[in-house]
Formats: C-alpha cells, structure tokens, sequence
C-alpha cells in the first residue's frame, strides 16, 4: 500500500465524527478552502436538543409528526476532493448524514471516486411510521349499543421500521465498456393491526415481517460515436413473514369460565356480533364469537428480469432510443388458516383452509422512441410502447368445516366435512401504445407541437375454476375486453421576453369500452406553466393543470375532475433580505352511483333501487346484497399556503419567520350517520422562526421553533378526538471547519 494511501485511510479515521454527513456545507467566508495532502477539505457537524410538548391527541402527533424530545445530531458533513484527480485510494470523497438521536427519518450517504476507474454510492434511509388516524377502519359503534364498546384507536394501527440499504458501483464509468453493480435491500418490520369478518370482525395481531433484496449488474458498451448499448440483468426476492393471529378487544368468560372474543363491532340493536351479547358479565353462548385464529402464508416470491437499451445520437438528425425487457416471476405460499369459535350465519364452530399457492407472472415490454429534425425548424418524434403480462396461479386448497351440535358456542362439535379442490385462475393484458408528434419552433420566442395519441388494451380475466390436477390442462373460460383509447396532444410555448415564458399543454381521449364502473369514457387534460423574472431579484411561477374524466353509462354516470393552480413567489431585493411564498388550490370531485345495504337512507336514495338487485332471484341476492341505490358524491377542496421571510438585520445574526396552511372543506356521501367528516373538514396550522448568531466564522448558535395544530371542524364521532396542537424548540451549534 503507498504513503499517499495510508495518508488517506489515517485521515479518515481522524475525522471519523463526521463521517455521516449531509449535504456539503457552504463555509461561512470566502476564505480558501483547507488543503491536506493535495485534497480540498471541508466539514461541519450540528449538534443540539430539541424540547418538544404536545397537548391533545399523541396518537395522532405520532402519526404525522413523531418528533419527541431528546438530544440530537441534526447535520454533518465531510468532504474530500482533490481538483487534480491525484487521489490514491479516490479523487472525491463525500460522507453526509442527518436525523440521528431519535427522530422517525434517518439518512446517510457515501460517495467515492477515483477519475475514470469506479464510482461508488451508498445510502441508507430509515423511516419509522406510527400510524394511528382513529377512523380508519373503525367500526363506528353506536352509544346506544348495550353494551356501549368504543373503538378508540384504529383496528389497523402499526408502529413499524422500515430500512433501506442502496449500493451502486460504476467501474470504467468513462470508458467504452462499463460494468454497473447494485444492491439493494428494504425490510420492515414491527407490530401492527388488522382484522377479519367471519360471523363478527375481530382485531388481529399482524406482526409486520418483510424483506426485499434486489440484485443489480449491468454493462454499458460505447464503441459507436454518441450511442450507448445497455445490457441489465435485476433479481428481486421478496419474503413476506406477516403471520395473524387474534387480538384481544372484547372478551369475556362463558358461563364455563372460558374467555371468548366478541370482536370490533358492537351494535346490538342491528344484532352485531348478537342481539344480547352479555347475561350480566357473563357472554351469551349463542352469539358470533371467538376462541382463536391463525393465519400463516410465508409468501415467497422471485422475479428475474432482463433488459437490453440502446440510445444513440449517431445520425445526424435522428436521436434514438429503444428498451425491451422480459421478467419471469414466481410466488409460493403455503398457505394455512384455522378457526374455532361461532358463527351463526353458517352454525359452524370450527374451519380450516390449507394447500399450497403457486402463482407465475410473466412479462414482456419494450418502447422506442425517434426524434427526426426534418428541418431546422420541424422535428417528427414518434414513441411506442408494448406490454405484455399473463398471472395463471393455482391453489391445491384442501378446507375442513366442522359444525356444532347446535347454535352455542358450548355445544360440542358435530361431524367434520372435508373438501379438497384444485383452483386455478388466470389474469392477462397485452397493450399498445403509441405517440407521434410535429414540433415547430419558428425562433426562440415561439414554438408548438401537434400529435395523436392511441392506446389499445386486450384484457382477460378468468373466474377461479375447479380442475382435476390429475386431468389435461384446458383451456381458461372467462371475461375479454378490448378497450380503444385516442385522441390529440396540442401545446405551445411563447417567450415575448427574455423574463416572460409561458406553455400551454391539452389531452384529450375517448374510450370504445371500460374495464371497471368508474373507468373514464373520456378524458380532457389542460396544462399551463407561467414564469417571469425581473433581473436577479423577482421570480414568479404560476401554473394550473386541469384533469377531467366522464363514464355516462346508465347505471354508472361517473363524473370526476382533479383541479389544481396555484403560484411561488420569491424576492431577493438585497443580500440581507429574501421572501418566498406559495399558494396552491385543489379541487377534487368524483361522483358515481353505488349501491349500498343499511336502515339509514341519505336524500336522493332509491330504495330498492340498484339495477343489479334481484329480490326474486337468490342467487343474485347472494350476489349482490346490496339492494339501495344512490348517486354518490365526494368534493374535497385543499388550500395550500406558505410563506417565510428571512433576513440579517446585523452582520452575524440571520432571522427567519414563516407560516404554513392546509385547509380542507368538502363533501360526501354519508351512509352511516355516525361517521365524522375527518380530514375532509380539517385545517393544519405550522408557524415557525428561526435565529442564528455566527460566533465565528466557524462556530454558529441556533435556535429553531416550530408550532404544529391540526382540528378538524365536524363533529368528532363514537371516538376519542383528533385534535392536538405543539410547541418544538431545538436549540443547536454548528461547527464548520
């Protein structure tokens, strides 16, 4: 090992402190940057504590925010780079790193180069996610239930950790023949919620347990001038590990002492999980319960894929680019559910499913894409994409039902009917794409494009079917649908200045068919973009992008529209002041007509009404158990707004102050009158400040608060309040050097 290479290795152990870092920093002078050993050095580190106290719901501050009190190591950085390329072990080097001492994000990344032999990156991102909004998934049970059971949290809270490794390494990234490799690895783990409807929905635990690794290498040959050829070859292997077994939320012994769970909803006048549930404190033995389940899948799946690329510059006026790639993936469970308890619907007291699950998805796709300059003001661009995927799966499933001698959860089991079965289903769709368009550009104040879109679906789905594993393959019977999609691209761009630019961008498309109820018919989109700039000191950008989709048929009538504009300004009269604000405004609709089952009508329902509902028909009742029909409506309107003005009153003190808004006022269709309108009435209020004193121009004291409050303005509903507000201070040092 050389002198240069010890030195380098010896460096880096002396400045190990920073040797997660974030973003380079500035230096806080113009002075040179230190020099040792031939490299530009720079580094800084943060340090500092944040108090943190929260008044109202810490559920859900931990579901947005999650920022407690304690020390932290806000930011750091270290740099090394060598202007020259004579680096021995590399010319750059780059460690930075942020969030370490407790907060829910955590980042660092690593970068090494040496001049035209590697280049390497790392990073590493870990994100934990408390999730707790109290009406997600609730069962809304009402005070006039006997018992009253409120549901105060979400049956489906988790409070996981997910971390995230990427690892990417160039060699020979200059020369004509580059080898890639990568890794890359995402595992999440942690407890979490979920829950099950047999007879009565009851809480599960669902352990969260899964791994992804990607594995990546790829060559990059350039023995053409201006054309690269790309040859990627990615194995991902997922293990999912999420197992389920039952919660406890509502249990209570039977007249024998044995405790049984009566599950998340509790409404007994609708008979949920049973008119009379409790004799006293005792549970009533004919009533949906139960004793324990278990669900275990370990699913495992694999998927390889190749890919070959091309881009190449190499005629004069035609830039080409084409990709195809072929992936094989497969997935296997082995699968295993059981039950014990009660359900009335059925009378059964035990269940069990078992077998296998295989499923392979295949795929193929390739896109290309041609730009011709026909003239020096004309250019033809034509793209084109085809996918092709196909899911054939199949279940060797083999079910055991065991009923009760008679409708308690005390009587004793009954005869065990068992069913095995050979499942197979099928899932397929070929499409093609394909964009041609003119563009036009008479001089750099104007310029327009012209083009057609169209697309072409083929899709076939397959209804589960019982075969015989032991008989010939035949053929999949099932639902194909062909969908034509097409209509024009038009937009234009003008520059009446050198400070003033704007474009303007409309799609529109119509369908011959639909592959879902609220699959768009026909589709507008409307684009614009303004800027202006005045010098070096104003900048203003404006845009808007309205989005519209239409399905008329008859039972459906879907309507939807996504509305968004809004505008960024910023001003920079002087080097001691600066504002920057934003304003957005979005409008969202989508109305439908639906079909729904329940004792609440809403205005405008239809009783009986849904055009699939069949009183007469059993079978169709079976089907589809929802007789009401209702055109259903959702707008939801979002005010964004932000502003924050910073300046430097004095030469080593730097001020900020800002404020943030989210308003959100809309509406909907309410099936169930006790449930709130959350979020869709909702505002989230965040002022914040900021001063810094430069002791040196090395050594700077901060201090940084931040105020967050969320309410939301319907009434709250059968559960505890949303409402909290915050006070966050951290008081930091920053050291560069």
């Amino acid at each position: 090992m050389s002198q240069n290479w010890v030195r380098q290795i010896v460096l880096i152990s002396t400045l190990a402190c920073a040797a997660l870092a974030q973003t380079p920093s500035t230096p806080a002078s113009n002075d040179a940057v230190p020099e040792w050993d031939g490299y530009k050095v720079q580094q800084s580190i943060e340090l500092g504590y944040r108090f943190s106290a929260v008044t109202g719901s810490d559920a859900l501050y931990d579901t947005l925010l999650d920022q407690h009190q304690g020390p932290r190591v806000l930011e750091q950085s270290f740099t090394m780079r060598s202007p020259e390329h004579t680096g021995g072990l590399f010319d750059d080097l780059s460690l930075s790193s942020f969030g370490w001492g407790g907060d829910p994000q955590n980042v660092a990344r690593a970068r090494a180069s040496k001049y035209g032999i590697y280049d390497f990156t790392a990073l590493f991102r870990r994100d934990r996610n408390s999730f707790d909004y109290n009406l997600f998934a609730n069962p809304l049970n009402p005070s006039d239930s006997i018992p009253t059971i409120l549901v105060n949290s979400s049956p489906h809270t988790m409070d996981t950790t997910r971390r995230m490794y990427d690892f990417d390494l160039s060699i020979l990234p200059r020369s004509k023949f580059t080898v890639r490799l990568g890794f890359s690895r995402n595992r999440s783990e942690g407890p979490s919620f979920s829950s099950f409807h047999e007879g009565t929905d009851v809480l599960l635990n669902q352990p969260w347990n899964f791994t992804s690794n990607e594995y990546r290498i790829g060559f990059d040959f350039k023995g053409l001038p201006s054309t690269t050829i790309s040859y990627d070859q990615f194995v991902t292997a997922d293990k999912n590990d999420t197992n389920y077994s039952l919660a406890t939320f509502a249990a209570f012994p039977l007249p024998t002492g044995t405790p049984v769970e009566f599950g998340l909803p509790w409404n007994t006048l609708a008979g949920s999980p049973c008119p009379i549930p409790l004799v006293g404190s005792v549970a009533n033995p004919v009533c949906n319960g139960y004793f324990s389940y278990s669900r275990t899948q370990r699913v495992r799946n694999t998927t390889p894929t190749e890919q070959l690329s091309i881009n190449s510059n190499y005629f004069q006026r035609l830039n080409l680019m084409a990709r195809a790639s072929y992936s094989s993936g497969t997935s296997d469970s082995p699968y295993n559910e059981s039950f014990d308890g009660l359900v009335l619907r059925t009378g059964e007291r035990q269940f069990t499913f078992t077998g296998p699950i295989s499923v392979r998805r295949v795929a193929v796709a390739a896109e290309f894409g041609a730009t011709l300059k026909l003239t020096d003001h004309l250019s033809l661009n034509e793209s084109f994409r085809f996918d092709n995927f196909r899911i054939p799966g199949e279940w060797n499933s083999t079910s055991t039902a065991t009923a009760g001698t008679s409708l308690s959860l005390l009587s004793p089991l009954g005869p065990t009917t068992t069913t095995a079965v050979f499942i197979s289903n099928f899932l397929g769709q070929k499409s093609y794409y394909n964009l041609a368009q003119l563009e036009f550009s008479t001089s750099k104040r104007f310029g327009a494009h012209l083009g057609y879109r169209f697309r072409h679906r083929h899709v076939f789905k397959a209804e589960p079917e019982l075969r015989d594993p032991e008989a010939p393959f035949e053929t999949f019977e099932g639902d194909s649908i062909d969908i034509n999609e097409h209509g024009p691209v038009v937009g234009f761009w003008f520059r009446p200045s050198n400070n003033l630019k704007a474009n303007v961008d409309v799609e529109l498309s119509t369908a011959d068919n639909f592959l879902t109820r609220i699959s768009p018919r026909q589709r507008q989109n409307y684009r614009g973009r303004l800027t202006y700039k005045s010098g070096r000191w104003a900048t203003l950008t404006g845009s808007a992008n309205f989005w519209e989709a239409r399905n008329g048929e008859s039972d459906t009538n879907f309507k939807q529209h996504y509305r968004n504009a809004g505008f960024v300004v910023t001003l920079l009269p002087s080097e001691r002041f600066n504002l920057d604000l934003a304003y957005n405004y979005t409008d969202a609709l989508q109305d439908a007509y639906v079909c729904f089952n329940g004792t609440f009508f809403p205005a405008g329902t239809i009783v009986n009404g849904c055009p699939t509902f069949d009183p007469t028909n059993p079978g169709t009742v079976a089907a589809n158990p929802n007789p009401n029909w209702i055109y259903s409506n959702y707008t939801s309107n979002t005010h964004y707004f932000s502003g924050i003005v910073s300046g430097s009153p004095a030469k080593r003190i730097r001020l900020a102050l800002g404020y943030g808004l989210i308003h959100n006022d809309g509406d909907t269709t309410i099936l169930n009158p006790l449930q709130p309108f959350g979020t869709l009435h909702s505002t989230y209020q965040q002022p914040l400040g900021s001063v810094s004193y430069s002791i040196t121009k090395q050594v700077s004291l901060n201090a940084y608060w931040n105020y967050d409050q969320y309410r939301e303005s319907s009434f709250i509903g059968p559960t505890l309040p949303r409402y909290f507000h915050d006070n966050r201070t951290v008081l930091s040092a920053k050291y560069e050097f």
